[in-house]
């Protein structure tokens, strides 16, 4: 019979192997069921019609819209001072022409750099800067977003004309008339506030729209390095839902109230927040291969309506998305262990201010970890050496009772109940640590705070992998002399022989993912075998328990 911590052994080496494919090869928790569920929760009201306007051909209001926009942005922009880089909204059908996050640079991963001055002068791809700032196409993969549309055919026209832009006072102010209807735009900033007010007013003369559509549009591509990440995303029920923006996409009617939704990368959103008393829906719509639009959708009562919103474009920041509102920082995806990864989050940048290194800050996160676990950590070891001890009986009771497996289990359990022997003592300690090593890891792979931070020498980003695989390496050889100074628990070839290659599997896995990881990982296995060395002293050597087998 396989003892209890060989066991675990395998499911956790198979668990982490599933993480592997779950968290990093696929898209994170992207396509469930709750998407379904929450699309039907509650009292649904059908949309008559989908919103009506891009590609739509013109008919009707102004005969003086023969000449078609040469870019859906329009043919005037004006710039807004945010604090995170520059605005420029648009005369034409898409509002939000361009958006530059001033303090972001592009990086490209085609150059090479040397190791410490020249110890390599030729290695790995590292991070370097475009000389460009990631902007909204960026995230967008197209050329702006941000349109207002609504239900009837008789006003498909609107998504194609073009405003004419005045300032008054703080506000850029935005509009079009004709005989049928009336558009204004409002965009306000307050100097210090992180996202800019937007008001959109619709009135018109004719016939009475049911429903009005505020999208954001988006494309992808085959191919794309962030095709995990980048996704139309919306805040619903107290939870945020995802869909990628893949070569197929769904048309999808959400009825339950939404509070914002957005354009969703790796570190970065795009976002409307609804500030209106009115409540709000959300519409996802196909628009072709890899392209489509995420709506609100406000019904309409009157023959006008006024929509307030706040508009965010900006790094996944835990402080700055709840400053715009405090239910986006549900945006920044940390999975299953969300309420592991907030307190990591806080304590490394708690780290990160003392020392200025996110490096050292993932270091001294991991011993403050292995401190605090320490007890449980001796405790188990404590246990295994109880269980190495009694190993050469346990393999007597197995031979004797090799027959009747219901004896075998019976004089398992009190041979390990005579020495205080209890298997879930080993066990522990590795199940506390499981939730934190996924909450790592979600925290290093999903935190703008580490986009293009570097450690030191030849890791210039905690991100992305490490180049020369120094730390993948190293961390497949301390585990290999962890596992020889830890006492063998398995007397079993077979079961010894899948122990010893748990390491090269760890490190295999190791390649590709984040340094910032990989680090924890060797610190963590560095501090284990201090760990253990004390563990061996204070306990002695494992002597052989002698006893009698009945």
């Amino acid at each position: 019979m396989m003892d209890k911590r060989t066991l675990l052994a395998i499911g956790l080496c198979f668990g982490i192997m599933l993480a592997w494919q779950k968290f990093y090869i696929e898209p994170t928790a992207i396509h469930n069921q709750n998407s379904e569920q929450a699309a039907n929760q509650g009292t649904q009201q059908p949309l008559s019609n989908a919103p009506v306007s891009s590609g739509a051909v013109i008919q009707g209001g102004n005969s003086d819209l023969s000449s078609s926009l040469a870019s859906p942005t329009g043919k005037e922009q004006r710039e807004i001072a945010v604090p995170v880089g520059p605005l420029k909204v648009g005369s034409g059908s898409r509002f939000f022409a361009d958006w530059k996050l001033k303090e972001y640079p592009q990086t490209t991963k085609t150059a090479q750099t040397g190791m410490f001055g020249g110890l390599f002068e030729k290695g790995a791809n590292v991070p370097t800067s475009t000389g460009e700032f990631v902007d909204l196409k960026s995230v967008a993969m197209e050329v702006g977003t941000g349109e207002l549309a609504f239900d009837l055919p008789e006003y498909a026209y609107l998504s194609a004309v073009e405003g004419t832009f005045e300032e008054k006072g703080d506000a850029v102010v935005w509009t079009y008339s004709d005989a049928k209807a009336k558009l204004t735009r409002v965009f306000r900033k307050t100097p210090s506030q992180l996202w800019v007010d937007v008001s959109l007013t619709a009135e018109f003369t004719g016939a009475k729209p049911n429903f009005a559509f505020v999208g954001l549009s988006a494309k992808g591509m085959k191919g794309d390095p962030e095709e995990r990440d980048r996704a139309f995303t919306y805040f619903t029920m107290d939870s945020v839902e995802r869909s990628l923006i893949e070569e197929s996409i769904a048309l999808k009617q959400v009825g339950t109230p939404i509070k914002w939704i957005g354009l969703n990368s790796r570190y970065f959103l795009m976002t409307l927040v609804n500030a209106s008393p009115m409540e709000a829906k959300a519409l996802l719509q196909p628009l072709g291969p890899y392209s489509g639009k995420i709506n609100l959708v406000f019904a309409m009562t009157g023959s006008s309506i006024s929509i307030p919103l706040k508009a965010y474009f900006g790094p996944k920041k835990l402080d700055m998305l709840r400053a715009v509102e405090p239910t986006l920082d549900h945006s920044v995806d940390f999975g299953w262990f969300t309420i592991f990864a907030y307190p990591l989050l806080k304590i490394m940048n708690g780290f990160f201010t003392l020392t200025n290194n996110w490096g050292v800050a993932i270091i001294l996160l991991t011993l403050l970890v292995k401190i605090v676990t320490y007890p449980l950590t001796y405790k188990s070891a404590k246990s295994m050496r109880e269980m190495a001890r009694i190993q050469p009986q346990m393999q007597k009771v197995r031979e004797k009772y090799a027959d009747d497996k219901e004896a075998q289990n019976r004089e398992m359990m009190s041979l390990m109940k005579t020495h205080g022997y209890n298997p879930m003592a080993g066990c522990f300690p590795m199940l506390i640590q499981m939730p934190v090593f996924f909450a790592l890891y979600r925290v290093l792979y999903s935190s703008i705070e580490l986009y293009r931070a570097p450690f030191f020498g030849w890791i210039h980003d905690l991100s992305m992998k490490d180049p020369f695989y120094v730390t993948p390496i190293a961390l497949t050889i301390t585990m290999f002399v962890q596992q020889k100074m830890t006492p063998a628990t398995a007397a079993d070839p077979a079961q010894q022989k899948m122990m010893q290659i748990m390491p090269l599997i760890f490190g295999v896995m190791m390649l590709t993912l984040p340094s910032g990881l990989t680090i924890y990982m060797l610190i963590n296995a560095l501090t284990g075998i201090v760990q253990q060395m004390i563990v061996n002293k204070k306990l002695g050597p494992a002597t052989p328990a002698v006893i009698k087998v009945k």
